[in-house]
């Protein structure tokens, strides 16, 4: 039988057809049969300092706070916790302030409760410790009478346990750095509050990025630093007066 030159041209066609495929099919084949390439996997520091266990002080009214008696803690928000010398029986309308440097160590005497000047039958929670001859008190924590509950806020202002045990592993280096209250590109974020005293967080930005607002310059002089923390980590600071 002889083929119409349609059907030829459909058999060409064909044969085009299935070369194609099967080049498809092989190169498809081999593909597959190649090894995955591996992926560039970017290994970020692991941030030790989440790891830390901060004890807790489970001192939730004046009666489990009076645990402390002949204990010592640390000064947990440097530049921010206040003190004032212990010359009152009632809590004064107004009262000269000073403010703990980061991480100062406090041996406590007494913890006592006293009455608030003016405001009915609410009284705040007091450690007295004993400071160039004299003795000094700072707040733990407030009873309000109303509600009939006590805020103690010994867990945000302090440390049970010193913290150059807790952070043990950034090494003598970073603790003298801290004592002179030095600031660098690396330092962790608890790092810069033990060197600077608080800092509020101002922002997140694009990337992830932190940025921080202290009240000290570097140096430990009053002023205004801003820092970006990428990581948990200072990756750059401004001085701003």
């Amino acid at each position: 039988m002889t083929l119409s030159e349609t059907a030829h041209r459909w058999l060409l066609w064909a044969g085009v057809v299935a070369v194609i495929l099967a080049l498809r099919v092989g190169c498809v084949l081999y593909d597959r049969s190649q090894p995955s390439p591996q992926k560039v996997v970017v290994e970020r520091p692991i941030d030790r300092d989440r790891l830390v266990v901060v004890p807790k002080f489970y001192m939730e009214d004046f009666a489990s706070a009076r645990q402390l008696v002949g204990k010592t803690i640390w000064v947990k928000l440097g530049y921010a916790t206040s003190y004032f010398l212990d010359k009152s029986s009632v809590k004064p309308a107004n009262r000269e302030l000073r403010y703990f440097q980061p991480l100062e160590i406090l041996a406590i005497e007494t913890v006592m409760e006293r009455p608030i000047a003016g405001e009915a039958e609410n009284r705040e929670v007091l450690l007295r410790f004993r400071r160039e001859d004299q003795a000094w008190l700072t707040l733990a924590g407030l009873y309000d009478a109303q509600a009939d509950r006590y805020e103690m806020q010994l867990d945000e202002l302090f440390y049970l346990k010193n913290p150059r045990e807790l952070y043990s592993h950034w090494g003598e280096e970073a603790w003298i750095k801290i004592e002179k209250h030095l600031l660098e590109p690396g330092m962790t974020l608890t790092q810069a509050l033990f060197s600077l005293g608080y800092g509020r967080l101002v922002t997140t930005e694009a990337g992830g990025i932190q940025l921080h607002e202290f009240a000290r310059k570097p140096g430990g002089e009053p002023g205004k630093t801003r820092i970006r923390f990428l990581d948990g980590r200072v990756k750059e600071f401004k001085v701003l007066q």
